[in-house]
């Protein structure tokens, strides 16, 4: 009796090591993997040989998923030739900053055409090239390049006061004589700057066109400038 007594018990205990190397091994893996692929994470790479060579196919897979997502994001909002932002990430930065605190300035080249019709047009990209690595350099990390048109660019200056107006004017008129001296390939040309603060603005298009105004005002003394939009006085 005893003896059988002791295969009954040495039975349920091997049944119930069992158990819990199954659930170690199978059954918690699959549970916690279920959790991660939900939340569209990699899985953590534990368990049985099986299941970690499933982990680690699944994980290889994720980020092939992930490298293309990214590189299809950034393709969405970044210009192709000169990495600043496009059009729809200008538009997207737009929604989602505050515009309270936030410079918008709107840069054209001057005579642009006259570059691309005496130099090419490889010369005229690289000219567009030069200007988003020069304003990249000049102004902060957290402020954005954008390019919005042919030769058009926007920089969003953000957490930014109407105090700050003299520095943004310096740092236009060094731009403008860094870019005025050439570079390589690329002869020497200016820039014609429009700027508005947000503050008070709660519509992005209405910033846009008292930037747009600045820059048609700075156009018209000349180019090579800066213009502040200055609200009219009653």
């Amino acid at each position: 009796m005893n003896i059988f007594r002791t295969i009954i018990i040495t039975q349920a205990i091997f049944i119930l090591a069992m158990i819990v190397l199954a659930t170690r091994l199978g059954i918690n893996p699959v549970l916690k993997a279920v959790d991660n692929i939900r939340d569209e994470n990699p899985i953590p790479v534990i368990g049985a040989n099986e299941f970690r060579y499933l982990a680690n196919t699944y994980n290889r897979m994720y980020e092939v998923y992930k490298n293309s997502i990214d590189k299809l994001n950034y393709k969405a909002s970044h210009d192709e030739l000169t990495g600043a932002y496009n059009r729809a990430g200008y538009d997207l930065l737009l929604s989602s900053i505050d515009l309270n605190s936030t410079f918008l300035l709107l840069v054209d080249l001057d005579y642009f055409k006259s570059i691309n019709d005496t130099y090419g047009h490889e010369t005229g990209d690289e000219a567009l090239k030069r200007v988003v690595g020069v304003l990249r350099r000049f102004f902060r990390a957290d402020d954005c390049v954008c390019r919005i048109g042919g030769d058009e660019f926007a920089v969003l200056m953000v957490h930014a006061t109407r105090q700050q107006d003299t520095l943004i004017g310096a740092k236009i008129n060094e731009i403008n004589e860094e870019l005025s001296r050439g570079e390589g390939s690329v002869p020497g040309f200016t820039i014609s700057v429009g700027i508005a603060h947000g503050e008070n603005i709660t519509d992005p298009s209405d910033l846009y066109e008292k930037a747009d105004r600045a820059l048609y005002a700075a156009k018209r003394a000349g180019r090579n400038c800066f213009h502040f939009y200055e609200e009219k006085k009653a």
